[in-house]
C-alpha cells in the first residue's frame, strides 16, 4: 500500500465525488488534508474526517480565495507537499446555442481553475524542496463530445497545461500529472444518464464490466501524489474501465 504519512495534501473540489473520495483516502493513508470546495456544506463532511483534516471554502477561479486556502493549509500543516485539483463539469448544449458568456464560464470553471491553483501552489512546494500535483481532465479531452464544446476544449487544455507545468517545475523536483476519468458512478452521473436503466446501458458497454467508482479515480490520483510514482511526471492516466484506450 502507498503511504502519505505526514504529508500535507490539498484537495480542491473535495466536497463530493472523486475529490471527496480522495480526501477520505488521503486521511486513511496518513496525510494531513486541507479540503477546499465552493459548497460550505462540505465543512460538515470534513469534520467527520477528524483532526487530520480541515475545510477551507474556496472558489478555485478566484486567486485571492486560492491564496487564503494555501496560506491556511501551509500554516496548519507546516507546508504543502501535494495538490489534487478536481474541479469541473459540463453544461450540455448544441454548439449553435452556446453564447460567449457560457463558453467563458465553462472554460473558467474547468481550465482557469486549474491554472490559478497550480500556479499559486508552486512556490509552496519549491520551499519544501519538491512536491506533486495532480490535475483532472476527462476522456472527452481526446474524443468528440457532442453538446460539450466548451467542456472538451477546456479538458484538452488541462492536459496541455499539465505537461507544460511538468516541464517547467521539474527543476524544483515538482511532479505534475493528470487523471482523465471516463464514466464514474456518482449521483450526478446517474441523473445525467436517466437513473438505473441508463446506468446499466453504460455498464454493459464497459470492457471491464463495471463503471468506475470515485475511489477508483482517487486511488490513481493518490498514487501519483505518493513517492511510489517518484519518476512519473507529465503523464495522463485514463481511468475508464477500458472504455477508451488512447
Amino acid at each position: 500500500m502507498i503511504s502519505l504519512s505526514g504529508r500535507s495534501i490539498v484537495v480542491v473540489g473535495g466536497g463530493s465525488g472523486i475529490g471527496w473520495a480522495a480526501a477520505e483516502l488521503a486521511v486513511e493513508l496518513g496525510a494531513h488534508v486541507a479540503v477546499a470546495d465552493i459548497d460550505p456544506a462540505t465543512a460538515d463532511l470534513v469534520a467527520s474526517l477528524g483532526a487530520s483534516a480541515m475545510f477551507v471554502p474556496c472558489d478555485a477561479t478566484d486567486p485571492k480565495q486560492v491564496a487564503v486556502l494555501l496560506d491556511r493549509a501551509a500554516e496548519r500543516h507546516g507546508g504543502i507537499d501535494g495538490l489534487f485539483i478536481t474541479v469541473g463539469g459540463a453544461h450540455l448544449a448544441p454548439v449553435a446555442e452556446v453564447d460567449l458568456a457560457a463558453w467563458n464560464a465553462e472554460l473558467a470553471f474547468n481550465l482557469t481553475s486549474a491554472f490559478v491553483v497550480c500556479q499559486a501552489v508552486l512556490p509552496y512546494m519549491a520551499r519544501r524542496g519538491g512536491g506533486a500535483i495532480v490535475t483532472t481532465s476527462s476522456g472527452y479531452a481526446i474524443m468528440a463530445g457532442p453538446d460539450r464544446a466548451a467542456y472538451t476544449a477546456a479538458k484538452a487544455g488541462v492536459i496541455a497545461l499539465t505537461r507544460t507545468l511538468a516541464a517547467t517545475a521539474a527543476p524544483q523536483r515538482i511532479r505534475v500529472n493528470c487523471i482523465a476519468p471516463g464514466p464514474t458512478d456518482t449521483p450526478r452521473f446517474r441523473a445525467m444518464n436517466g437513473g438505473d436503466e441508463g446506468v446499466e446501458r453504460v455498464r454493459k458497454a464497459m470492457p471491464l464490466g463495471a463503471i468506475p467508482k470515485p475511489v477508483d479515480c482517487a486511488n490513481v490520483a493518490l498514487f501519483l501524489l505518493s513517492d511510489a510514482s517518484s519518476q512519473v511526471t507529465g503523464q495522463v492516466v485514463h481511468v475508464n474501465g477500458g472504455l477508451l484506450m488512447p
